[in-house]
This record gives C-alpha cells, sequence and structure tokens, in this order.
C-alpha cells in the first residue's frame, strides 16, 4: 500500500513537472526562468534516483538546487509586501528540503554500503526522502502557479 502511493506520488510528480518543463521552454528567457529550468532537471534526476536506488548523483543536484534556492531568495519581487513574503516562503523552503534532501542522502549512501542484505523499498530513510522531494517539487510548483505572468487554464 505504501508503495503504491509513492509510486503514485512520483509519476504525479514527473507528470507536474514535465508539463511545467514544456510551459518553461515556451517562457522568454530571463535569470529567473533559467534558474527554474536548472532546478527542474535537477528534480528529475532526483526523481529518477529514489526509483532506482542509485543516489550517488543526489548530492550534487541537491547542492545545485540548494544554491538556487539561495538565488532566487534574492530575487524577490518588490511589489507588495505579501507578495515579497510569500516568493521568499518558497525560496526558503525549496532551501530546506534540498539541504534535508543531500543529508539524507548522503546517510542512505552509508546506509546502503553497510548492508549485507537486499535493500527495503520501505526502508524510513527512503521515505524521508522521498517526503522532502515531493516537498521541493510543491515549492516550485506554487511558486511557478502564483508568480508567473499568465494564467494558464
Amino acid at each position: 500500500m505504501i508503495r503504491v502511493r509513492i509510486a503514485t506520488g512520483i509519476a504525479v510528480c514527473v507528470a507536474v513537472v514535465g508539463m511545467s518543463a514544456s510551459t518553461l521552454a515556451r517562457a522568454e528567457q530571463t535569470p529567473i526562468k533559467k534558474l527554474m529550468g536548472d532546478n527542474f532537471s535537477g528534480l528529475q534526476t532526483i526523481l529518477i534516483s529514489l526509483i532506482t536506488s542509485n543516489y550517488d548523483a543526489v548530492p550534487g543536484q541537491a547542492e545545485a538546487i540548494h544554491n538556487h534556492a539561495v538565488e532566487l531568495a534574492q530575487m524577490a519581487p518588490a511589489g507588495p509586501a505579501a507578495d515579497r513574503q510569500a516568493f521568499l516562503s518558497y525560496a526558503y523552503n525549496l532551501d530546506a528540503h534540498a539541504l534535508d534532501i543531500k543529508s539524507i542522502v548522503e546517510l542512505l549512501i552509508q546506509h546502503d554500503k553497510e548492508r549485507k542484505q537486499p535493500r527495503l523499498a520501505t526502508d524510513h530513510l527512503r521515505g524521508a526522502l522521498a517526503a522532502h522531494y515531493g516537498g521541493m517539487v510543491t515549492m516550485c510548483v506554487a511558486c511557478h502557479n502564483r508568480f508567473r505572468q499568465t494564467v494558464i487554464p
């Protein structure tokens, strides 16, 4: 049951990232759009690592997303305070999830190296990693939906 929920959640994330990436490709290229595109690419790499349980590429991708989140926080809009606060909260949450993913995956890599028995799909570290991955995707989509220039029906 848990594996079905995780698989369904990952499939939904892939669909959202794919739809967002195609919208991004049509969008005008600005620095913030470039950062978003890099983040989407990193998210796809992390997703594949989650599915295959091969985490070697994840620390680098999590670090890149962390760096992007820091850059995004510096690009907060100068408009109304509520918009600025919302934008910053999305960037800070993205940053926190990226740092948590990096920490968890480093533990998971070590954990998997030390185990003699086969890896289990329900391992608590993998569940925590998937939860933070979902949090990163949520922050990207929520920010994109709130701050994109035109609403797509």
